[in-house]
């Protein structure tokens, strides 16, 4: 499978429609699902993950929706019944108008419900059921998978598998990142990479987002402040990247963290943000959610920890010398924002929609994709990329190409 990312979003956008249609018009359909449902858990789902096999534990968690940490893929066995008797219920009216040979459908059956009630009541039991599966799910998964469940469930950790495989919107990913991505979705461990780091370390998933060889952990941060920097040029004025705090002259403050350095400065300044005529500050903060040292905590209390270590260290600073605000935006690697970042966003959406007359429901969901697929990139760079500096092997004595063609004698006119 070449395309394993434009394969995933055929199935579950297009294929998996027509095993619906079938699901809930032909009574039974289940007893024919078997063999459909062992090509989906011991070929399809494996070759997306690019191993031979995947645990029951995974293909359970798989088969959940999106944004409760699965991929979408549901059990087409599990859920055939269900589907039947629902769409039964809900096209009952229609049915009985079309045996009974009437001009006009019944608004309502003999026991006074619509359609529209049998639809409600058809969604209701589906939560339910929902909900159920999740809570025998959690009390049956591993301690550590169910961690990373959890974590794919924060809200924006998912977008990046919910949109069209676009290059235009670089939501493009290559073979290799897209499997990668799904392996550090549920701690499936990622092949082909080196037994030790350059900085001597074990080398490892965990410690490849954490160490700071090769420029990884700085590039993931540059890129979510680059791009909310460019959201926030098209509808905020006095937008800057890596702004200056003013020199403090002798301020007190009351937290001891505070930071009081000369030339000490934040990831972003906007005017008229959260309110007009005053400057709006931030400062990015991509944290390793499944760090040594976090590795025990729930990404909820991890964002919060981190946005009140921010707070302490720049919100009295900016508030009484800089009369602005201060706005702590934390991500983790896994795709979750804390509680400031998701308003942060959600008012960002808003401007843009206002400014552009566009759907803010469009916007926000673009901006949680986009942001997604920014740090699900940045994750696998991480575990990728090369921390060994390029050695030159060139014997060239100079970089000056405009000598170097001179001495060959070369024709620069062509």
């Amino acid at each position: 499978m070449t395309q394993p990312q434009a394969a995933y979003t055929a199935f579950v956008r297009g294929f998996n429609s027509k095993f619906t249609y079938f699901q809930r018009t032909i009574p039974d359909f289940g007893k024919y699902l078997p063999p459909i449902q062992h090509i989906l858990d011991n070929k399809f789902i494996p070759t997306l993950f690019g191993t031979q096999s995947v645990s029951a534990h995974v293909l359970e968690a798989v088969s959940l929706p999106v944004r409760h940490g699965g991929l979408g893929i549901p059990n087409l066995v599990k859920e055939a019944a269900q589907q039947f008797e629902g769409s039964s219920k809900i096209t009952s009216l229609h049915k009985q108008a079309i045996i009974d040979q009437l001009d006009d459908m019944p608004v309502e059956d003999c026991d006074g419900l619509t359609a529209h009630d049998w639809i409600q009541q058809h969604v209701s039991e589906k939560a339910e059921v929902l909900k159920e599966t999740l809570r025998q799910l959690d009390e049956s998964l591993p301690e550590q998978l169910l961690r990373f469940v959890k974590q794919a469930r924060d809200k924006g950790a998912g977008n990046w598998l919910t949109a069209l495989p676009l290059a235009s919107q670089g939501f493009n990913l290559s073979k290799s990142e897209f499997r990668d991505g799904l392996r550090l979705r549920y701690n499936i461990p990622i092949t082909d990479i080196p037994s030790y780091c350059v900085c001597g370390e074990p080398f490892n998933t965990s410690h490849a987002l954490d160490c700071k060889k090769g420029g990884f952990v700085s590039q993931r941060h540059d890129n979510v402040r680059n791009l909310f920097t460019g959201l926030l040029n098209r509808c905020c004025s006095n937008v800057s990247s890596e702004p200056h705090l003013t020199d403090l002259q002798g301020e007190i403050f009351q937290h001891r963290t505070a930071n009081t350095a000369q030339g000490a400065r934040l990831d972003i300044k906007a005017r008229n943000f959260w309110r007009q005529g005053q400057d709006a500050y931030f400062d990015v903060r991509v944290t390793h959610v499944n760090a040594k040292s976090q590795a025990h905590k729930s990404t909820a209390s991890i964002f919060k920890k981190h946005e009140e270590n921010k707070k302490r260290e720049y919100n009295e600073r900016v508030m009484e010398v800089e009369h602005g605000t201060f706005t702590p935006l934390i991500i983790g690697t896994n795709g979750g924002m804390g509680e400031e970042c998701q308003r942060f966003v959600k008012w960002l959406a808003e401007l843009l929609a206002l400014k552009q007359m566009e759907s803010y429901a469009s916007t926000v969901s673009w901006i949680r994709t986009k942001l997604s697929f920014e740090v699900i990139r940045s994750a696998v760079l991480g575990v990728r990329g090369s921390r060994t500096p390029w050695k030159r092997t060139s014997s060239l004595h100079t970089d000056d190409f405009g000598l170097l063609a001179h001495d060959a004698g070369i024709d620069t006119r062509q």
